[in-house]
């Protein structure tokens, strides 16, 4: 089912939301929108709000069940992390890493987190 039309893209609700829909752009595999107070000292901000959508466009399901599908746990992981504040590494170093911006199909590595996602939450929440 598409869900789109009840992803609040544009203003928070008051509810984290995870939905499925077609997104518009090419090769995006989810998207998550994030709302709060983002500047002034890290004492004062806030994450207010987070809605995760996974596109239709792929084939979801449980990647160590079924190799040719993408892994749901494995994408709402990454996708979490960008509800809690965490951004995306592009280095094809961290490539193991849950924040690395790129996955797929059969991909279930980032499930867990590993210490660059885990040192990227303490430098935001404290150890």
């Amino acid at each position: 089912t598409d869900t789109t039309a009840n992803w609040d893209s544009d203003a928070p609700d008051g509810r984290n939301e995870f939905s499925s829909g077609n997104y518009p752009q090419s090769g995006v595999i989810a998207v998550t929108i994030v709302w709060g107070y983002f500047s002034g000292p890290p004492s004062m901000r806030e994450i207010v709000e987070f809605d995760v959508m996974f596109d239709t466009d792929w084939t979801w399901g449980d990647a160590t069940l079924d190799s040719t599908v993408m892994d749901l746990q494995n994408i709402a992981t990454h996708e979490l992390g960008h509800g809690v504040g965490l951004g995306d590494v592009y280095e094809t170093a961290c490539s193991e890493v849950t924040m690395y911006g790129y996955s797929n199909y059969g991909e279930t590595q980032k499930r867990t987190l590993e210490t660059p996602d885990i040192t990227g939450l303490q430098t935001l929440y404290g150890k």
